[in-house]
């Protein structure tokens, strides 16, 4: 299909979910895939393993990114692990014991981990474990436990769990021992560190990545979970240290919520977050708008169903368009919907091309009406998602219902609370905590006027950023039209 053919509608921009897009679309993850600020380097070549960002700043599609490279690259290993499904209260239970978590988590985490990097490498032909006797006795007893293959990190803690009762643990029995480690799983720290030597002293001529992702579906919040996860941040940063100082060619990387890295009950997660932490910040204050990166990403993606190198947003749009105080640049227009994040403006676009006519003309008409069903049934139902966890469907519900009864797209902290008192039944919501939750998914922001001048001050901005409530509050544009705000 040639250039002059391809309608708005007819490109293929991306998915929202990462994961779904590596099936359907894996060749946008690679040849679409940009880069502005070399993470990928960082996760196969640099020290740091902690890419921190918000819901849908592309920590994902990093790891896809990295996992479909690997199939095409004989020296290149890459294992992607979720924890969207892991059986954190199984998990507390690996290592027995009257020890506080942690003591004890630490040890259940190298278990699993490196119960996945020694089933990566035996896969590595090239790797001197191939001609290790005793890491083979290992590997054959493991197998035999039924703890290899690694098919997922809650296999793995199911499989160690019921393996507790009784079973006699044969395992890294070095040739010409008299005396194999038997025991239950009270000898896991034990197990952890004969494991550990054996990996350590691993070498090959290919690079092996493990890629922990998940964080994203931790719901409840819950003491275990958080405690689990503190001590996992806590074990790869140990693990990585280890490996580099011993020249073993693994490098576990991990894709954390920055809001959840920030509620870990961590002593050390600020030092590792200066040492070890990439942050995915997409926001670009650059007056040339067709230059920001969301805007090149779009860019970059078009050409794979265009079959040339295309500026979309001049091809098919127009250069301004009516907003809320009049005509706008449209660049910015579609950008004002978004937190700044890849999946809020590549969705938006989404929407823009159910709209479009069937002459692929992207009008001004079309556009409005995608915002306000981006507003309803994307953006909304994201900031809902976002808040799971820290709010209750009740209390969710009920803010969204104050913000729709005060009408305003911008208030006072004050103006929110008589409101809020107005109506019976009261609503049971603590307003300035629910209200830290939205600044820190970027659904309100703070501003402030001087004569012509309005400064914002939003997380997506500035992630260091704290919510001001002395501050008047303004309610992010994507959920304007959600909440009939005018």
């Amino acid at each position: 299909m040639n250039n002059a053919e391809v309608r708005f509608q007819d490109l293929h921009l991306g998915k929202t979910s990462a994961e779904k897009e590596s099936v359907e679309s894996p060749k946008l993850l690679i040849e679409g895939f940009f880069d502005p600020y070399g993470f990928i380097k960082t996760a196969r070549e640099g020290s740091e393993f902690l890419f921190l960002g918000h819901k849908g700043s592309g920590k994902s599609a990093i790891g896809e990114h990295l996992r479909l490279s690997a199939e095409s690259q004989p020296n290149f290993f890459v294992r992607y692990l979720s924890l969207g499904d892991f059986p954190y209260t199984s998990f507390s239970k690996i290592v027995r014991g009257d020890f506080e978590p942690e003591a004890k988590f630490p040890d259940a985490w190298s278990w699993l981990l490196l119960l996945q990097i020694i089933d990566q490498f035996a896969k590595d032909n090239g790797c001197s474990l191939q001609d290790n006797e005793d890491a083979q006795t290992s590997l054959q007893q493991l197998r035999q436990a039924g703890l290899l293959p690694s098919s997922s990190l809650k296999h793995t803690v199911q499989q160690t769990v019921r393996k507790a009762g009784g079973i006699n643990w044969r395992i890294f029995q070095a040739t010409g021992e008299k005396t194999a480690v038997e025991g239950s799983l009270v000898e896991i720290p034990f197990l952890v560190e004969r494991l550990k030597n054996l990996v350590m002293e691993i070498r090959s001529e290919s690079q092996h990545i493990v890629v922990v992702d998940g964080l994203d579906e931790l719901l409840g919040k819950r003491s275990v979970q958080l405690d689990s996860l503190g001590s996992l941040v806590y074990e790869i940063d140990r693990l990585n240290t280890q490996f580099r100082r011993s020249g073993c060619p693994v490098k576990i990387v991990l894709l954390c919520r920055t809001d959840i890295y920030e509620s870990l009950p961590n002593a050390n997660k600020n030092k590792i977050r200066q040492d070890s932490a990439v942050e995915l910040i997409w926001f670009s204050d650059t007056k040339t708008l067709s230059e920001s990166n969301l805007v090149t990403l779009a860019n970059r993606r078009a050409p794979r169903s265009a079959g040339k190198p295309i500026n979309i947003f001049d091809k098919y749009f127009p250069a301004t368009i009516k907003n809320y105080h009049g005509q706008q640049e449209t660049l910015q227009f579609l950008l004002d919907f978004t937190r700044h994040t890849p999946r809020d403006f590549i969705t938006l676009l989404n929407y823009i091309q159910k709209q479009t006519s069937s002459n692929g003309v992207v009008t001004e008409s079309s556009i409005q009406q995608a915002v306000k069903e981006y507003s309803l049934s994307y953006f909304v139902p994201e900031i809902n998602d976002e808040l799971t966890g820290y709010l209750s469907i009740e209390e969710k519900r009920g803010l969204l219902s104050l913000f729709s009864s005060l009408g305003e797209r911008e208030f006072e902290f004050n103006q929110l609370i008589a409101c809020s008192n107005s109506i019976k039944p009261p609503l049971n919501i603590d307003l300035q905590s629910a209200l830290s939750h939205l600044f820190e998914c970027s659904a309100i922001a703070t501003l402030e006027r001087a004569g012509s001048h309005t400064h914002f001050t939003a997380k997506y901005r500035n992630r260091n950023a704290v919510l001001d409530v002395r501050k008047k509050i303004i309610l992010h544009r994507g959920m304007w039209k959600a909440l009939n705000l005018k």
